[in-house]
């Protein structure tokens, strides 16, 4: 036990983190030393109206206190710029230090001794740089005594150390020796203590990582964007190089800056909007993941999403991947089965589910000033029924709507909302025309089982009825197309009641 505390044993990574903390404290007081001494050198200066040998003493003292401070400063700082410090450059660095300043110490109490004084500045420079320098115990406490010993025996030559009470001295000494021994062992603590967390953050961001590699052939892209660097890194790139992201003026990563240009125009806005990594953070909070849909010109629909895989303490994700994978295939299962659930089976029109969720649109977003409701129903299909079979009037049925399909054109929409009932919604001006021209391909059609087919037609628009609502006109497009049916019966001589 004695030997691991004088003689410790340290990680390669705990040393490292332990001389980069030490320099980094050797860098922070060298300076505030440098500016203290300056600040302290201009009062002196300011304040003596005549220089004699004394005051030039002091000047050059001080001037030299702070030129090694600065020296130790461009040395630190030079040292903490490398990605890797060597252990020995910063013990050299350490030990100069200390020594330099001890004998800076020594020299400047010696002086006040033989004036009378105590040797105040060499206790105060001790007593900083048990609180700075961090070496090996067992070198702490050599050249800790060694130091104080060189002090004594100077003083001892002088007057026999009459003005340094011995006990007190040696007190002193092993207090330094222990305070530097102490900090040694805290720092180490410290470092080792932040290693192992480390270790651990990185082992687990290991394990997330090959996770992701294992997950990595499902999606299309795996970028992994990191905010405690400010990196992004391709998971699928086999040398899974990071790139910096620009806090101040990018708001984008590489992978999405790319992907712009094949983003469908419409969509483009919406993709910028959504890939915006300055806001993607925030929209994270509280989820699990962040998904939209957006079409590749070339290679059609694909699904971007943001999964965050680590979070801090305050559940702010600090990494986050983002993946894109091609769902083309799904999507037109969607529209297949949105499809199949939206239309009619036997005629392919619209069905009545459909013709109602548009009802429901209108009533919500206004119907306009050309909005027509037109009614349709054919003529007969009980008796075709009765003498063809179904077959024969399931012709009639699909040939209706084939007709009010090519005569209504991009002009609106039609629906089969019963047997042999039909519905549809346009958005014209001579809605008379559009039935005209139903009317012209009903006369021209012909089938297997029937030679000819007749369409009752009715509508109502809403520049004649503005008075009405879309259930209003509606209703009265039926009665029209009522009314039209009790005229081809009565025209025909036909009794509807057998037909």
């Amino acid at each position: 036990m004695i030997k691991s505390y004088f003689f410790p044993e340290i990680d390669k990574d705990v040393q490292q983190l332990m001389d980069r903390t030490s320099t980094k404290s050797v860098e922070t007081i060298s300076l505030v030393v440098a500016i203290f001494e300056s600040v302290s050198l201009a009062l002196f200066m300011l304040t003596r109206k005549s220089f004699g040998r004394a005051e030039w003493y002091s000047f050059f003292s001080v001037m030299f206190c702070i030129i090694t401070c600065l020296m130790v400063f461009v040395v630190a700082k030079t040292l903490l710029k490398s990605t890797v410090i060597e252990h020995f450059p910063v013990a050299i660095l350490n030990t100069s230090y200390y020594l330099v300043m001890s004998f800076w110490a020594m020299w400047n109490s010696e002086n006040r001794y033989i004036q009378g004084e105590q040797i105040l500045t060499f206790y105060a420079v001790e007593i900083m740089l048990v609180c700075f320098i961090a070496l090996k115990p067992w070198f702490s406490i050599l050249i800790t005594f060694c130091t104080y010993a060189a002090l004594y025996t100077m003083l001892y030559r002088i007057d026999e150390a009459k003005g340094a009470y011995l006990i007190n001295y040696i007190l002193l000494a092993v207090v330094c020796a222990i305070g530097m021994t102490v900090r040694y062992h805290g720092l180490r603590r410290a470092s080792t203590a932040t290693i192992h967390l480390q270790k651990a953050k990185d082992s687990e961001i290991k394990d997330k990582m090959n996770v992701l590699q294992s997950i990595a052939d499902i999606y299309d892209r795996v970028n992994l964007i990191d905010f405690t660097d400010f990196t992004e890194m391709s998971v699928r790139d086999k040398d899974q190089i990071k790139y910096g992201i620009d806090r101040e003026n990018q708001t984008h990563t590489q992978m999405t800056q790319g992907m712009r240009k094949s983003i469908m125009p419409d969509q483009l806005e919406n993709f910028i909007e959504y890939t915006d990594i300055t806001t993607v953070r925030n929209r994270l909070i509280g989820k699990k993941l962040l998904s939209n849909d957006f079409i590749d010109v070339v290679d059609g629909w694909f699904r971007a999403q943001y999964i965050p895989v680590d979070l801090d303490e305050n559940g702010v994700p600090i990494r986050v991947v983002f993946t894109t994978r091609n769902v083309e295939a799904e999507k037109r299962r969607e529209e297949r089965l949105y499809r199949i659930a939206m239309t009619d089976e036997l005629t392919r029109l619209f069905n009545r589910r459909s013709y109602e969720e548009d009802l429901d649109v209108f009533r919500e977003q206004g119907m306009g000033k050309d909005f027509v409701m037109l009614s349709a129903d054919v003529n007969g299909l009980k008796k075709v029924n009765d003498t063809k079979g179904h077959a024969g009037g399931d012709e009639l049925i699909k040939g209706a709507a084939d007709c009010l399909l090519l005569g209504i054109g991009e002009r609106g929409k039609v629906y089969r909302t019963g047997g042999d009932e039909f519905v549809a919604i346009l958005h014209t001006d001579d809605p008379a025309a559009v039935c005209r021209d139903i009317e012209g391909f009903v006369a021209k059609w012909h089938g297997k089982y029937s030679d000819k087919m007749s369409i009752s037609i009715g509508y109502a628009s809403l520049a004649d009825n503005e008075h009405l609502t879309i259930h209003g006109l509606e209703k009265k497009a039926d009665e029209e197309m009522y009314k039209a049916k009790a005229r081809y019966y009565e025209e025909s001589g036909i009794d509807r009641r057998v037909n």
